[in-house]
């Protein structure tokens, strides 16, 4: 394919305008061609400004005019090479998209290229959007971290450069570029896709979580459906708050603390069975009874398969058990029901506290408040009951 030298600021439409042309008189000698074809460019540009793209007309029945205008006659085809074949793929897709803009815009009634036409700087902003997001997320980044931020800024520049043919593949588009822009908005396009559906697939996620919540919070049950006043607990984040680790204000666990509410009732977070199984604590299989049958109290949320549950079992206070004191102890069981002699023998299957999540946390201190100390009130056995208190 001839091409002549583009002046900078021609508009992509007059030069993919002018590749369609000279494809058509790809059988002239390549002098004749520049001959009659050189400093159409600023013409057409010209006629662009003033008229829009639409004034452009068919590049096809041009090079025939321009033929005729030349006095030479129409010549045979010359073969198509697969480049030629390429383009005239593209050429039939882009005449087919400007067809169904065009009917489009006689149903309903209204010319829809102007339109087009504005919308395409900003598919070359979401375009650009959707690389960096991909980029983002290979990398672990958010939309709003510094590096993407910066990143976004470049990519919509290069993107900018790009459609307004500034840069390469958007300036002389010859074959090989626009089959490069082409795989660049396809893979923008499929980019942009992965992006909606993780955004409607997260956002139904939480909105179902967030609906039955809510549902839960109205009806009073608890997220496994059992009423409140049925099964106590503590919920943050959506989650059951199984156990509680308290520290002291010099940072240290602490042992045997016993919670209650503003009302002076017992705070209880028991959720009878725990069936949280991780990588770095997974809970053991599930074992059968004496008669075969295979508990599923709970599932392994990562194979699916039946696991032991971890049982919690109460503090004592002499006359009652509490679920109130933490750290509350706990064991894996086959079953789910309290054993009574669970500490009797004080073996390696006897109920225990697990470690605390953090071995130490910073100190805290408030002005004009004195903080309790732990070490300078007696030890206190979980059996041992609770003194009176004083009556003012």
């Amino acid at each position: 394919m001839t091409t002549t030298d583009a002046e900078p600021n021609v508009a992509p439409e007059v030069r993919l305008f002018l590749a369609r042309v000279r494809r058509e008189l790809a059988d002239l000698d390549p002098e004749v061609l520049s001959d009659i074809t050189d400093g159409l460019e600023a013409d057409f540009a010209e006629l662009v400004e003033e008229r829009g793209p639409d004034a452009l007309g068919d590049p096809v029945e041009y090079a025939k005019e321009l033929r005729a205008a030349a006095g030479i006659p129409a010549g045979p085809k010359p073969h198509r090479g697969l480049a030629a074949q390429v383009d005239g793929l593209l050429d039939a897709g882009h005449d087919r998209f400007d067809r169904t803009v065009a009917k489009a815009g006689e149903l309903l009634r209204t010319d829809l290229r102007p339109v087009v036409a504005w919308l395409r700087p900003l598919w070359w902003i979401v375009r650009a959007w959707a690389a960096v997001w991909l980029v983002s997320a290979m990398f672990g980044w958010t939309m709003s971290s510094a590096p993407s931020v910066l990143l976004l800024i470049v990519a919509v520049a290069i993107s900018m450069f790009v459609g307004a043919g500034r840069v390469w593949p958007g300036g002389e588009r010859g074959t090989g570029a626009r089959v490069v822009l082409l795989g660049l908005n396809a893979f923008a396009g499929f980019a942009l896709f992965m992006s909606w559906a993780n955004g409607v697939v997260g956002s139904s996620m939480e909105y179902d979580q967030g609906w039955q919540d809510g549902y839960n919070e109205v009806v009073g049950a608890t997220n496994d459906g059992g009423p409140v006043g049925e099964q106590a607990g503590i919920y943050a984040g959506g989650k059951t708050v199984t156990n509680i680790y308290p520290y002291d204000t010099s940072g240290k666990p602490l042992t045997g603390v016993q919670l209650f509410d503003q009302d002076g009732k017992p705070i209880d977070v028991a959720a009878q069975p725990d069936c949280t199984s991780t990588v770095a604590d997974p809970l053991p299989p599930a074992v059968a009874d004496e008669d075969g049958i295979l508990s599923e109290v709970c599932l392994d949320e990562r194979t699916g398969e039946p696991v032991q549950p971890r049982i919690f079992y109460p503090w004592s206070n002499g006359a009652a058990q509490l679920y109130n004191v933490f750290p509350l102890p706990s064991r894996v069981q086959p079953d789910t029901t309290l054993d009574p002699n669970a500490f009797a023998d004080g073996g390696e299957d006897a109920p225990t506290i697990q470690e605390p999540p953090l071995a130490t946390v910073p100190k805290v201190s408030l002005p004009g408040i004195a903080a309790s100390s732990p070490s300078a009130s007696p030890t206190v056995s979980p059996s041992a009951s609770p003194s009176a208190p004083e009556t003012p």
